[in-house]
This record gives C-alpha cells, structure tokens and sequence, in this order.
C-alpha cells in the first residue's frame, strides 16, 4: 500500500460539499469528479479511448434513433444520487428526463 505525506502525518483530507465541488469545478479547465466528498482531478484520455468512445456514441445512437432515449458525450456531468458519485462519463444515454 502507497501513503501519502499526509497520511503518515496523521492529516485529513478537508471534505467538500456537493456544491463547492460544482463551483471549484465550474472554476477550473480541468475536470473533477465528486466521491465521498473529496474532488478529483480528472486525467485526459488517448487517442484510442477517444475514438473508442465516439464509435460506441455512433452505435449507441443508431440503435436508439427514435426511441425516446438520448446520447450524450462525456460533456455531460453526471450525478450518482444513490452512491454520491459525479463524474463525466464517456458515453451516457437517458431515457426519459435528463
């Protein structure tokens, strides 16, 4: 197991509500996701994820033409209610309301 300086320290980590990690979010260029009250630096894909992802929107999106449900991109932030989670998947489908 890895420890931190701060954890050895005996340090907590400050815990944020979900707003402030919306704002410290909405503030930055990059992107965090929210879990347990702590943010997290979101790190960037490679070109292969990338691609991946866009071919699994298209095939998503076929597929579903029509039906009432829609295909997002990971612009979309999503919030977990049940487990607290927010986070911007690559590929995200809703049916129904957003």
């Amino acid at each position: 197991m890895l420890y931190s300086i701060s954890m050895i320290q005996g340090a907590r980590r400050p815990s944020y509500s979900y707003d402030e990690y919306i704002q410290v979010d909405e503030d930055s260029h990059v992107r965090h996701e929210y879990l347990d009250g702590q943010i997290y630096a979101m790190a960037g894909g490679s070109p292969e994820h990338a691609e991946l992802a866009a071919n699994v929107i298209t095939a998503l999106r076929t597929r579903l033409r029509g039906g009432g449900c829609h295909v997002y991109s990971s612009d979309l932030r999503v919030r977990v209610l049940a487990t607290g989670l927010a986070t911007y998947p690559d590929v995200t489908v809703v049916c129904g309301e957003v």
